[in-house]
């Protein structure tokens, strides 16, 4: 077991009662369905193991779960989202993920410690063509993906011209919105959790 799964705690450990308590004395902080000490290092690989605690380890995290763990939003979607991999189309019937079917290439996804998860590019272009509303908040975080893929908009129109999709047209109307805004840093999270005191 590596050191940052054994770092995570949830109700296989502890009841949820006892790790709510522990997180209002200061002691743990939530990560994602997962909660882990203070002084833990926050970043990707932590929030990948908090993710394959709550989604079946064949899935790729793809859409708002790999941009959670890729750092661009604060908190995981409600539901693990996941690209079912065509070995096991047909067979996902799971209330406990969102599951969607694609094909994703070899270089569209990325082992980020103990989890399968698409790329910066590809969520981005995962999230630009989501038929779910899309507003600036949204932008902003397709924005800050690119610059963790160290590409621009153009990069990204350019993918969704290089091979039919479902939701390019809709996607196509949405780097405008993206274009706008100026080049981002990705968010600077914590290194470590901080105590609510």
């Amino acid at each position: 077991m590596s050191s940052i799964t054994s770092s995570l705690l949830d109700a296989d450990v502890l009841p949820l009662a006892e790790l709510f308590a522990l997180c209002l004395d200061g002691q743990l902080f939530r990560v994602g369905d997962a909660f882990a000490a203070i002084g833990t290092p926050v970043g990707p690989e932590l929030r990948a193991a908090a993710f394959v605690r709550s989604a079946p380890g064949w899935t790729v995290a793809d859409r708002g779960s790999a941009a959670w763990i890729h750092g661009t939003r604060a908190s995981p979607p409600p539901l693990p989202q996941v690209c079912v991999p065509c070995t096991r189309r047909g067979r996902v019937s799971s209330g406990l993920v969102d599951a969607c079917h694609r094909t994703l290439a070899p270089d569209e996804t990325v082992t980020i410690g103990p989890a399968l998860v698409t790329t910066p590019l590809r969520t981005a272009l995962d999230l630009v063509c989501d038929p779910a509303r899309f507003g600036p908040r949204q932008a902003l975080e397709v924005r800050r993906l690119l610059a963790l893929a160290s590409v621009g908009v153009e990069e990204l129109s350019e993918r969704l011209d290089s091979r039919p999709r479902k939701g390019a047209d809709l996607a196509r109307g949405r780097l405008p919105d993206v274009a706008r805004l100026p080049e981002v840093a990705p968010l600077p999270w914590p290194v470590a959790g901080v105590s609510p005191r």
